[in-house]
Parts: C-alpha cells; structure tokens; sequence
C-alpha cells in the first residue's frame, strides 16, 4: 500500500521485499499507471507490452528472437504486417510485408539463418528493412510515448546542453564521416573497464539509425560534431545521391568550401532504351501477325518491373499470352518533373 493507502502489486529480488515495501508507504503517494496496450506480446518466457492491438503470429527463440506481428490499429497509414527481430549482442531490426500471408512463408524461410533480415528482402511481399539497433520499434510504444519516424521515442532520457532532440550531428563511422539525428541522451554510471573498480559518468546519446555513441568508449573518431554550417554538404551530398540514384536525376554538383568541385553523373550505355517517365510511341510487332502495330504507352514511369517502356509493352503482351517480335520507340514526350531515368533505388528519397 502506498502512502494514500493505494493497493499495488510489484515484483524484486526476494531480500529486497521489505524495503520497496517501506519505500511505497514512507515516500511514494499514489502511482499512475500508464495504459499500455491491448496485450502483452510473448517472447517464449517474457513478455512485453505495447499501447497497439498486435496478434503474433509466429515465433521462434534462440540467443533472442523472430516474430510476425499482425498490428490491428497502426497508426498514421503505417504498415500493419511486420516480421521483427532481435538478437542478443546484436542490432535489432523489423520487415515490413504487403500481407500476411507473404510475412509467415518468409518466416518460415529466414528464421535460424544468419543475417535474416537481408535474407527476407528476396521473397515476394518484402517491402523494406528498418535496422531499430537500441531503440524501440514504434509498434511496441506504451502510454503516450510519441512515435518519431519508424521509432517510439525512447523513456528516461534527460536533456543534455549540446546532445538535444533533433539535432544533427556528423559522427565518423569507420572513418567515414556520417550525418545522424539525435534522439535523446542518458547518463550513466560504468565501470572504466571490466578490471576497473573505478566508476566514471559518461552520456550515451541514441541516434535516429537506432545506434549509440558512447562518451569515451572506443571512440576513435572522436566526439560527434554539431551540424554547422561547415558540415551541411554532408547532408546535400546525401540528399541528392538519393535523388539521383532513384531516378529524380541524371547529375549533381557539390561544390566545397576551398573551391573544388564534386560532379556525380549517371552515364548510360548508348545501346539502352530511354526510359523517363513520359509518353512513347512504339512501333511493334507481334510473333504471328503479319502486320506491325503502332501505338502510345501513355503516362510511363519507370518501374523494378517494367525499367523502359519496351520493357513495359512486353510484360503487357506476355500477360495476354503474346510474344513481340520485334519493338521500336518512334516518338518520347518526357514528362515534366518526372522521373529522369530507372534508378536502381526504389525506396524513400527524402
């Protein structure tokens, strides 16, 4: 009973029993507890809860765990079938999949092989990859925990003067230098090492991509740097590599502070077919006609099926059990902010 004589219900180490007890009546007035979902998800022994309405459909255990989720009431349009995965000493990470159905056959495919996820991206249904590492996936938010791209906004973590929430850092992995997103801070009491007996206090900063930078752990990048001015290239460069490679570009320049110049371009072979977005006229022929045909595929866009619009015209015949002989562009009108060629990226380009 707490000190305004509420009942609750807790669990400790057995010696510890009397003291928590002492604790909640002397100290502690009343105890809010959050909502926290419609089920607690099993993971063999354990539990763990979530604010969503989740049924799991498949699991297997083993140095941590692969489970397929089914979320009844996800939120914002997000993806309601995932396959999520977390391995002891590991990063974690989920799948995203078209339907269930799809989920539960590459479960049954992927679970007990190394590096499962990469696996599950060559099945049909595989939407994407989410690598979590330390932080939580957003289906397994309790209470009002907001939700922040693809994650729960992690609890207990404490301001900090520079490591704020939102903030963008460049932190060098493997002596490359990458731009990430803080999420939050926590400070910590460790051991300076497993020989040690003396404890120092260090922050742990959790960044967007799911890892964490730990002060004066192994750092040999050294410190993150703030995001100034000097560093913003990092995050253009990136910007427009992704645009680029999903087809929104042919070409972009990074120009330097000390006066050079980065120019990536894509070159294409002179024997491939166009394929921006736009209308094309073909002329084509079909295995057993004796006269070719003419016509506009209207409104292309490049697709992982169909990266040219001959291509598209194939697919389309084969569908109604006819083979084209032969095919020919006669005329393009590119579509106006359209996509500029294929791409060989077909995910998110923000």
């Amino acid at each position: 009973m707490t000190g305004m004589g509420q009942f609750v219900q807790f669990t400790c180490q057995p010696g510890d029993a009397g003291k928590v007890k002492e604790f909640l009546q002397e100290k502690v007035r009343t105890i809010d507890v959050p909502i926290t979902g419609c089920v607690a998800i099993l993971h063999g022994g354990c539990s763990r809860y979530t604010r969503y309405d989740i049924t799991q459909h498949d699991y297997a255990g083993g140095g941590g765990y692969i489970e397929v989720l089914e979320i009844k009431n996800p939120p914002d349009g997000r993806c309601s079938i995932v396959i999520y995965e977390y391995a002891v000493g590991s990063a974690a990470s989920f799948t995203e999949w078209e339907t269930l159905e799809q989920a539960r056959a590459a479960f049954v495919k992927v679970w007990g092989v190394s590096r499962s996820s990469e696996e599950s991206a060559k099945f049909p249904g595989f939407k994407r990859l989410v690598p979590c590492g330390a932080l939580t996936p957003w289906f397994y938010a309790i209470g009002d925990e907001a939700l922040i791209g693809d994650y729960a906004f992690p609890q207990g973590l404490q301001d900090d003067p520079v490591y704020r929430v939102g903030r963008k850092f460049v932190v060098t992995v493997d002596d490359v230098p990458v731009l990430k997103t803080c999420m939050g801070t926590r400070v910590v009491e460790e051991k300076a090492s497993a020989m040690s007996s003396t404890k120092g206090i260090h922050r742990c900063v959790y960044w967007d991509d799911g890892s964490v930078w730990k002060e004066g752990k192994y750092n040999m990048g050294g410190p993150p740097i703030p995001a100034d001015e000097g560093h913003v290239w990092i995050a253009e460069a990136v910007q427009q590599f992704r645009k680029l490679i999903a087809g929104g570009s042919t070409e972009f320049t990074l120009n330097f502070t000390d006066g050079n110049k980065f120019v990536g371009k894509v070159v294409q072979p002179k024997h491939k077919n166009p394929c921006a977005a736009g209308d094309y006229r073909l002329l084509i022929k079909v295995a057993g006609e004796e006269k070719s045909r003419e016509g506009w595929v209207n409104e292309f866009s490049p697709t992982p099926e169909a990266t040219d619009p001959i291509q598209f015209a194939r697919t389309k015949f084969a569908e109604k059990g006819k083979e084209l002989e032969y095919a020919e562009i006669k005329e393009v009108k590119n579509k106006k902010g359209g996509k500029k060629w294929s791409g060989v990226f077909h995910g998110r380009t923000s």
